[in-house]
């Protein structure tokens, strides 16, 4: 049984004007203009690309790509580099740079399936060691970079990898390879840890994180996958929580197993078992709400974030399966159009722009915000998800207060969890609503003086006083005693709960306690 891979046509090495022989390549490489990574990748690509296409014996193709193998790795980095500390979504530049590193990434995945496949249909080995061990983990290696490009930037994934990485891993698997350190190998790695971590930040679906929890859910990963199991589905299993289904014979990622209606097949099919590892994480949330606790779990520094919390538990419900729609969705066919804006601070001026005397000296409070128009696509009792044709100008960022209102009504107040970019220069978002409006106020804290622009959340029409609002993070915690200030006057306050907390807000319950 051979890794069943989509190979291009391959034509003879006569028909090629391809360099191919040592002293060519070399000379080649050396004329990469290796000072501009994008031109640099996609001359690299292309080459890549010929060398697929083109027919050589096993020994010659691995001698290439030897040569251009720390080239490769090089000017991903580089590029990198570039598109990583670009606001998202990319502008068409960086845009360009990760595309192009991504598309190196596959083209060095594709020589080492050809090395692979060459190796298996040899019917004589005479010299040397087994080489497919090294040849796998390569291939998973370098689709889990690519995979993570996607997921860094918000973009759709390349056709194909999904179905590379599942016929990988699969052969791995029924030939008894899965747990093996290939020798000559940098990276100190099982196939099944690789592709375990792969399928796990999948399922962790990255595009509802704020890009600085990525490491984190990496970390979480390198530190609990091995409670993850992987092996051949049984029918019997149907209907189990914390159970994922991989279909090798497709090009998509694991679903959950109570989502899926076909049939069982122990041949073709993978059972992904997160049962442990969620439970694990529901353990370490328990421990993470009390500070004395934090020093046993053995967790990185950012554990004593106020938003690592949050995202370990919403990591236990997308790995234990339990993640689940709250309300119908009501999708649009010829979307409204609304205004959208982003920031906290952005809503604090919009909102108070009839109360000026008040805002004037509050931090953040200049005029000139953004406010763009997009169309709904669909919605539902918790929120919108709203599509614009340009990505251009546009910055998202998940977990930052958004305002969404229409035809210049009122700003209702939510919270961006997500966006992925379907295709070049559109984007798509979701927004959750907190509350149909707020009030903006300057709030000190009594402990320090400080003062910070803060949004008193407006309840549902239902007579009730406020009772949560919006601040940066960072600016509070529980138990805070505050004094706010509005055009409504003076009150003093108490912070009961922190509700929410993301890398750009956080969320608080409160207690009025009297007026100033």
């Amino acid at each position: 049984m051979l890794p069943r891979y989509v190979l291009p046509n391959r034509e003879t090495s006569r028909n090629s004007s391809l360099a191919t022989k040592p002293k060519q390549v070399d000379a080649w490489v050396r004329n990469l203009p290796l000072s501009n990574p994008a031109e640099a990748a996609e001359e690299l690509a292309d080459f890549l690309a010929g060398l697929n296409q083109t027919e050589l014996s096993h020994d010659q193709r691995l001698a290439v790509v030897e040569k251009v193998g720390a080239v490769v790795e090089d000017i991903v980095v580089a590029l990198y580099e570039q598109y990583s500390v670009a606001a998202l979504p990319l502008q068409p530049k960086q845009q360009r740079n990760a595309q192009a590193a991504q598309r190196l990434l596959m083209e060095m995945a594709g020589v080492y399936k050809i090395l692979t496949l060459d190796w298996l249909q040899r019917r004589f080995h005479l010299f040397g060691g087994n080489p497919v061990p090294l040849y796998l983990q390569r291939i998973l290696l370098t689709l889990q970079a690519a995979v993570e490009i996607s997921f860094e930037t918000h973009e759709v994934l390349p056709k194909g990898i999904w179905a590379d990485l599942h016929q990988t891993y699969n052969y791995a698997l029924r030939t008894g390879q899965k747990d093996v350190m290939p020798s000559g190998s940098e990276k100190m790695q099982s196939l099944e840890q690789i592709y375990k971590a792969t399928l796990l930040m999948a399922l962790a679906d990255p595009y509802h994180f704020p890009q600085v929890e990525l490491p984190w859910i990496k970390d979480v990963i390198a530190r609990f996958s091995n409670l993850v199991s992987i092996f051949p589905a049984e029918e019997s299993s149907k209907g189990q929580a914390g159970l994922f289904v991989v279909d090798i014979n497709t090009d998509y990622p694991p679903r959950p197993i109570a989502q899926e209606s076909h049939a069982m097949n122990p041949r073709w099919d993978l059972l992904l078992n997160t049962t442990e590892l969620a439970k694990h994480l529901a353990l370490i949330t328990n421990h993470l709400n009390n500070p004395k606790d934090l020093d046993k779990l053995g967790l990185p520094d950012a554990a004593q974030d106020p938003a690592y919390a949050p995202m370990v538990r919403r990591l236990k419900q997308h790995w234990g399966a339990a993640a689940q729609r709250q309300s119908q969705r009501r999708r649009h066919q010829d979307g409204k159009e609304v205004e959208v804006c982003f920031g906290l601070k952005t809503l604090h001026h919009l909102i108070g722009e009839a109360s000026q005397d008040l805002m004037a000296d509050l931090p953040g409070s200049e005029p000139g915000h953004q406010i763009v128009r997009c169309k709904t696509l669909n919605d539902s009792m918790g929120g919108l998800a709203l599509g614009k044709n340009s990505a251009i100008g546009i910055q998202i960022r998940i977990g930052e207060a958004a305002g969404v209102r229409q035809a210049n009504g009122s700003w209702g107040i939510g919270v961006v969890r997500w966006f992925r970019v379907p295709k070049s220069g559109t984007v798509y978002f979701g927004v959750q609503f907190l509350a149909p409006g707020a009030l903006p106020v300057e709030a000190k804290r009594l402990d320090t003086g400080k003062h910070w622009p803060v949004l008193m959340l407006a309840p549902a029409p239902t007579g009730k006083p406020p009772s949560m609002l919006l601040s940066l993070p960072g600016c509070f915690a529980p138990e805070n005693q505050l004094e706010i200030r509005s055009d409504k006057g003076r009150h003093q306050l108490r912070l009961e709960s922190r509700m929410d907390s993301t890398p750009h807000l956080e969320q608080y319950r409160f207690q009025i306690t009297g007026a100033v």
